[in-house]
């Protein structure tokens, strides 16, 4: 009985494999497939322009005024201090604004990392600074964008 088990099992076998075979079917159509033309994908979009490592560009520099404005107009800032991460020859470079409010990092270079934009952290006591980041001693973080020599001027507003 194992051995017509055997038998039969490799019998139905065969007649399923068969079943299948469309060379079987003479009635069966054809099943040719034609070639299927393939897209290749989109190319991704390229990258902004980024180094691994940044480099010292000593052709640019930063410099501006820091103000506020008043009921007579604009009125400078004297010890306003400014910090950049990214300027000076071994970058964070620190300095205050003079009596007339003007800062200037100088010919000692920024370091580019191919964006251009570099972040400034700049405070004084009694002032707030718009249109930055807040940190949590009241200093307000701006971005520069640099394109050679850059003047960013900037107006703070007095806390009542």
């Amino acid at each position: 009985m194992k051995h017509l088990f055997v038998v039969t099992s490799v019998g139905i076998f065969g007649l399923m494999a068969a079943a299948c075979d469309p060379a079987s079917h003479p009635t069966a159509p054809s099943t040719t497939t034609s070639p299927v033309a393939v897209s290749p994908p989109p190319a991704p979009a390229p990258a902004p322009p980024t180094r691994s490592r940044p480099v010292l560009v000593t052709s640019a520099r930063l410099s501006g005024v820091v103000s506020e404005m008043t009921s007579d107009g604009l009125v400078p800032i004297a010890g306003v201090e400014i910090y950049c991460d990214a300027c000076g020859q071994f970058g964070h470079t620190r300095l205050e604004t003079d009596a007339n409010g003007a800062y200037d990092f100088g010919r000692d270079g920024i370091w580019d990392d191919g964006t251009g934009a570099i972040q400034l952290l700049i405070s004084k006591l009694g002032y707030l600074v718009p249109g930055g980041f807040e940190g949590p001693d009241r200093s307000g973080w701006r971005t520069v964008t640099i394109d050679g020599d850059t003047r960013f001027d900037l107006q703070l507003v007095r806390r009542n």
